[in-house]
């Protein structure tokens, strides 16, 4: 009898197992379980009514018909006028996506080949390393301040003969860390990426949810570079089961970057972009996006808060000042991999800072904690049962 078991192409059987995060086999969610790891925004402040009348235009208008053909691989030229309107760059350099991660593999697979080296943030946002394994790469870590990344450890290393093709970067509410690339920091980025020849591919999903009174950099150096691809996502804005994002390709990348995407899933759904194309011409939306980020500002203190009444100075924490998350460390000889179960016993997940390291097992005893989906009152609860967690395990010694 023939053999006929399926025999997965080589980049398939290479696949690494998800370990840490994204494992769904770590998170024991019972009922009543309160979860500090998600990234999702919250759906009530979500602007409902923007999208409801924004379909309703959509899907009333003749347009409809035509939309539900194929469309163009970049994009309706509409949404690209009206993102590149946004973002201060012409239109032929934006192109739609089916979302950040869709974006960042486009990314991955125009800059990158096996074997090539790639900077990125440390701590990192960990699932980009997984679309690093689509290649075949190697990684160089750089320590991510309270500035954003250290642009002084990086030149030192160029320096010293480092030669990366690329360099990730969170540059604003950094997944996890939460802080923000500087405008100094910025314009040494692209300077040091101009002079060694590497492409910068700044991953920004975060940039729109910032706290009254946070001025979040506009990013010209970025935007005024040929070694820069910008990555973003209405995925926090607009939920991300909307599934359409968009990059800001290099001039000399865009055709090219295309001609990649006719070659993989080809398009993007007309008629979601007709509608996020009429929600950015609405003059509700940008007020409702600043709303919703003062909203997580009031939840973000609420959680920083209960963090400091119950671990008092066993614990660090920075005031979030945008985006979903907070960046805690624990201070204690403890066991951290069984505060994590015993947390989960109590009734709290979270995401263990050991799972962020760009390389080894840094960041033991770090905590990322989200805010965004979370009420205020849950919030202090998950953090109540976190420390109940802790007391127990210091306890016992």
């Amino acid at each position: 009898m023939t053999d006929t078991a399926l025999t997965p192409s080589a980049l398939l059987a290479g696949l690494p197992a998800r370990q840490g995060f994204g494992d769904a086999t770590l998170i024991r969610l019972a009922p009543g379980a309160i979860d500090l790891g998600g990234g999702n925004p919250s759906t009530d402040l979500l602007p409902l009514d923007v999208y409801r009348d924004a379909f309703h235009e959509v899907t009333d208008s003749d347009r409809l018909a035509p939309l539900l053909k194929y469309s163009p691989a970049a994009g309706l030229p509409e949404l690209r006028s009206a993102i590149a309107a946004r973002e201060g760059v012409s239109s032929e350099r934006v192109l739609i996506t089916n979302g950040g991660a869709h974006g960042l593999a486009l990314a991955v697979l125009s800059l990158l080949d096996p074997g090539d080296l790639i900077v990125v943030d440390d701590p990192v946002y960990p699932l980009f390393l997984r679309v690093l394994d689509l290649i075949g790469v190697e990684v160089a870590a750089i320590r991510v301040g309270s500035d954003g990344i250290d642009t002084d450890e990086l030149e030192r290393r160029l320096r010293e003969g480092l030669r990366p093709k690329a360099l990730f970067t969170v540059p604003t509410f950094q997944n996890p860390s939460g802080v923000t690339l500087s405008v100094e920091k910025e314009a040494a980025l692209v300077a040091l990426a101009e002079k060694y020849g590497f492409t910068i591919i700044a991953d920004d999903p975060y940039r729109a949810i910032s706290s009254p009174g946070f001025v979040v950099p506009e990013r010209r150096s970025f935007r005024g570079s040929d070694h820069v691809l910008a990555v973003n996502t209405f995925s926090k804005t607009l939920g991300p089961g909307l599934r359409l994002g968009w990059i800001v390709l290099p001039a000399a990348l865009s055709e090219r970057v295309t001609w990649l995407r006719n070659r993989l899933d080809g398009q993007t759904s007309g008629i979601l972009q007709a509608v996020v194309t009429r929600m950015l011409a609405d003059e509700r939306l940008d007020p409702s996006i600043s709303a919703a980020g003062a909203e997580y500002a009031v939840k973000a203190r609420a959680l920083t808060a209960a963090l400091r009444a119950e671990f008092g100075n066993e614990v660090e924490v920075a005031e979030p000042r945008g985006g979903f998350f907070a960046w805690a460390r624990l201070i204690g000889d403890v066991d951290f991999t069984r505060l994590f179960e015993a947390a989960q016993d109590r009734g709290v997940f979270y995401q263990r800072g050991e799972w962020f390291a760009a390389a080894g097992e840094g960041y033991r005893g770090f905590l990322r904690l989200s805010f965004s989906e979370v009420s205020s009152e849950d919030l202090t609860e998950g953090v109540s049962r976190l420390a109940l967690a802790w007391r127990e395990l210091t306890a016992r010694g």
